[in-house]
């Protein structure tokens, strides 16, 4: 399963799966990758919504997932010009993207602080791909929603700060109980990057539990 998924900086995750490439936030990618398939967008924050890593991963036949909320923003800031390729989802959405694949929605917010609040109508995402249920969380806490996540592979913040701290990040894997458990949004802006060690000593020895997953054995394509 880890060489289909790949953790770049802080929260921004490629997923090959399908014979196609899904990236969710992409952040800080400097190469030109040209490569995604699908581009998907959790909310509108600079680390989240990076208009340069963007024209990096892109091709002309790209398409775009986002909450409604920031869809002018993605569009504009990064020059979508056909409105088509842009899917725009509630939060609690359900979509066929293609045959075998689908994405589900589940809100994104805090609960204790106000970087993220529930109004803005943000996401984290279940990516399906023939079978297989990925939970991109987005950036936020424990919630009544993201506690009934049903998913095989589960990738959750743990930075604190502005998400959820690394113990209750392990407290939300250790209920909804994936397979696999890939901590994100440490490393970089917030967060020491030993917590990615203390998040898989803290996953239930049931879990398979990752740390940092690299980026680097990818490579930009030539222009």
């Amino acid at each position: 399963m880890q060489n289909k998924i790949k953790i770049n900086t802080h929260s921004s995750i490629r997923i090959n799966d399908g014979g196609k490439v899904f990236y969710f936030d992409p952040f800080k990618l400097e190469g030109r990758y040209s490569d995604a398939d699908y581009i998907i967008i959790t909310h509108d924050h600079y680390d989240h919504l990076d208009p340069k890593s963007i024209t990096n991963i892109r091709k002309d036949d790209t398409k775009f997932v986002c909450p409604k909320s920031i869809a002018r923003t993605l569009t504009s800031d990064c020059s979508i010009k056909d409105p088509a390729k842009v899917i725009e989802v509630d939060t609690k959405d359900k979509r066929e993207l293609e045959d075998g694949i689908t994405i589900e929605t589940i809100p994104a917010y805090n609960v204790n602080k106000n970087f993220h609040q529930k109004k803005f109508s943000w996401v984290g995402y279940i990516l399906e791909v023939n079978g297989t249920r990925y939970y991109i969380a987005g950036d936020t806490d424990i919630t009544e929603e993201n506690k009934k996540v049903k998913c095989d592979i589960a990738l959750v913040p743990i930075g604190g700060t502005y998400t959820m701290t690394v113990e209750e990040a392990t407290e939300l894997i250790n209920t909804i109980k994936p397979k696999i458990a890939i901590p994100t949004h440490y490393g970089s802006i917030v967060g020491e990057e030993s917590l990615g060690k203390k998040f898989v000593e803290l996953v239930d020895a049931s879990i398979e539990a990752k740390e940092f997953i690299d980026f680097d054995t990818f490579r930009p394509v030539k222009d």
